[in-house]
């Protein structure tokens, strides 16, 4: 096997000086294949490469003549370069050659118009191709650009293509890509169990991936709108995913599903969630301070009023930003409704109307969580720190 480096010298050496000299496109397009295998295993040196490569890759197939495009194998290398992050403009010069194979016109039309944002077009040429017609790297990639084209209007079959793409072409980037793409689109049905599996797959297999950042700022986005009941077991499931993160980023995802909870009402998942965060944090940090102050604000709406209380009371406002120190304003202020709560039932009882700002701790709490919700940007801002900036969705 060889080494990362060794990898990309062959990717680079595989380019001669010109065409006449150079193997079929086919073959060259392999080369292409190497170095995305190496971003796969996290290779930042194989990424930073890839924007040069693909533009040398270009200008060699570009300077073919025309006829070698009459060759099924060279037509289709050209569809993967493509669909790859290559030029658009190797599909336009296959087409307009004349000696494309009448069988693969679509394929290539069909790789144009979704690389040149021609969504509907690219719909009409690849909806009647079955990916599992052709060779599987090319099928993985046509399966994952279906997915894409669909996943708006037919989310189940979406899933279906990414599962296929996974299957055509397994350890490559489509195989990251498809996995990284589908656990979104499962967050999305509400499918709990299959998304914590999922990602946990995805960060065993390609936690080190060059996109694997892409990957953490959606997941931590999917976490924040995750509709799950708070189960032992679903809890136990998302903390064995969250354990193949690094401890800042657990923190980070733990702090925001805590705060993210806590405004959906669901007091069980904040205070896990918040509880996890205090292992994590260091002591008399902003970090635990925040979790303690989710934590707070969680157990007052729990039988853990007293102790919810006692800890809101007793942090230390000055460590919190300005958006959660109205946080603990406002849960405090909700505390006190609670208290309040008997004796207005009480009044209630002897025939006395309960005040309109007593009917519950409900109402008390919507202002909790209107104040609560915008701490959400500063999370996002956390998590966004805490990355390297490769954050825009470059995969094929």
């Amino acid at each position: 096997m060889k080494s990362p480096l060794a990898a990309i010298f062959f990717c680079l050496s595989a380019l001669p000086a010109c065409a006449g000299e150079a193997q079929p496109p086919y073959e060259i397009v392999r080369s292409l294949h190497v170095l995305q295998d190496q971003m796969v295993l996290g290779n930042r040196v194989a990424r930073a490469a890839m924007p040069s490569f693909a533009a040398q890759l270009a200008q060699r197939l570009l300077a073919f003549n025309r006829t070698v495009w009459r060759e099924p194998r060279n037509a289709r290398a050209a569809v993967t370069y493509v669909l790859s992050g290559g030029s658009p403009r190797v599909a336009r010069k296959v087409l307009e050659s004349g000696y494309c194979p009448a069988e693969d016109k679509n394929l290539l039309q069909g790789a144009l118009a979704y690389v040149e944002g021609h969504e509907s077009k690219a719909k009409n040429y690849l909806k009647g191709i079955d990916p599992r017609s052709l060779e599987p790297i090319l099928g993985g990639h046509i399966a994952l650009v279906q997915a894409a084209l669909i996943a708006k209007d037919n989310m189940g079959d979406a899933i279906r293509l990414l599962d296929l793409a996974r299957v055509l072409a397994p350890g490559t980037l489509v195989e990251e890509a498809a996995l990284r793409r589908e656990i979104f689109l499962l967050n999305a049905t509400g499918d709990f169990d299959k998304f914590t599996a999922m990602s946990g797959e995805y960060v065993r297999r390609f936690g080190n991936s060059a996109y694997a950042d892409n990957f953490r700022m959606h997941f931590s986005e999917a976490l924040g709108r995750l509709e799950i009941a708070g189960t032992p077991d679903q809890l136990g499931e998302l903390d064995d995913v969250l354990g193949g993160f690094g401890t800042n980023e657990q923190l980070q995802f733990y702090l925001l599903i805590a705060q993210s909870s806590l405004l959906n009402g669901k007091a069980g998942i904040s205070r896990f969630a918040a509880a996890k965060a205090e292992k994590l944090a260091e002591p008399e940090t902003p970090e635990a301070s925040r979790a303690e102050l989710y934590d707070g604000a969680a157990s007052i709406l729990t039988n853990n009023y007293e102790r919810g209380l006692t800890q809101l009371e007793a942090l230390d406002a000055a460590r919190l930003s300005e958006d959660d120190r109205s946080l603990r304003q406002a849960a405090l202020a909700v505390a006190q409704q609670i208290r309040q709560l008997p004796e207005a039932a009480g009044e209630q009882e002897q025939g006395t109307e309960m005040p309109p700002d007593l009917k519950g701790p409900m109402e008390a709490s919507n202002a909790a969580i209107a104040l609560a919700q915008k701490s959400l940007a500063e999370s996002d801002a956390l998590l966004r720190e805490s990355r390297d900036p490769f954050l825009k969705d470059q995969a094929p």
